[in-house]
């Protein structure tokens, strides 16, 4: 289960024209889009402009089912595991609160809201994609590495970027990924050799392989 989304406007939008039942004090402001795990609007919340993730009850039943876990309880927990490494604070939505755990409610999970842009988006907009941001991506990938956190090409699938000081860098906000169960660990490349630094025939792999990809072709495509 992921977080694709498919665009999708709207305004004046309330908790019961969505079929929504939402506590006192969280407002709707937007609809960004929906997919099969969850629907996700913009939203305030305690006068904090938040991400309002509900999720459907298909993929309430499918982690309830397959992992034993609320799918919301678990996306904030890998969101705070994420967070408890230093060096990740930086590129990581912060987590708020989980809602409807108890029934009262529609489920969802309250996230800080990443006013951003795809990597697609800022390679259309910049014809490339900046090196800072493969750098950064570099940090992400060995602090992974080194903190044995598994997935980070399925983390980093739908991370948006945004500007800070006149740097451009991801923001991580989909947690729900679940390592795959009961496969051996695969061998992977060293750090080095996924940078191209590791020697002959090494050669950037996972998601710093596809920007570097996606960056090509925008450079091409503008020549």
């Amino acid at each position: 289960m992921d977080e694709q989304t498919t665009p999708a406007q709207g305004t004046g939008i309330t908790p019961e024209s969505e079929g929504l039942s939402l506590p006192p004090g969280l407002e709707l402001l937007e609809k960004l889009g929906a997919g099969d795990t969850c629907t996700v609007y913009k939203a305030t919340f305690q006068g904090e402009t938040v991400a309002l993730k509900v999720y459907t009850p298909k993929a309430a039943k499918w982690y309830r089912d397959k992992h034993n876990t609320n799918v919301a309880v678990f996306e904030m927990s890998q969101n705070r595991a994420f967070r408890k490494v230093p060096a990740l604070l930086p590129y990581t939505a912060k987590p708020i609160r989980v809602i409807g755990q108890d029934g009262r409610f529609s489920l969802c999970f309250l996230q800080e809201f990443i006013d951003g842009l795809t990597v697609e988006e800022l390679g259309a907009k910049l014809g490339h994609l900046p090196e800072g941001l493969f750098q950064v991506g570099r940090v992400i990938a060995q602090t992974c590495e080194d903190e044995g956190i598994q997935g980070i090409d399925q983390f980093m699938r739908n991370t948006l970027v945004r500007k800070k000081a006149g740097q451009w860098f991801p923001v991580i906000h989909d947690f729900k990924h679940v390592p795959a169960e009961g496969s051996k660990k695969k061998s992977a490349p060293s750090f080095l050799s996924r940078l191209g630094l590791g020697g002959k025939g090494a050669q950037e792999t996972g998601f710093i392989k596809e920007w570097r990809a996606l960056s090509a072709r925008l450079a091409k495509a503008g020549r």
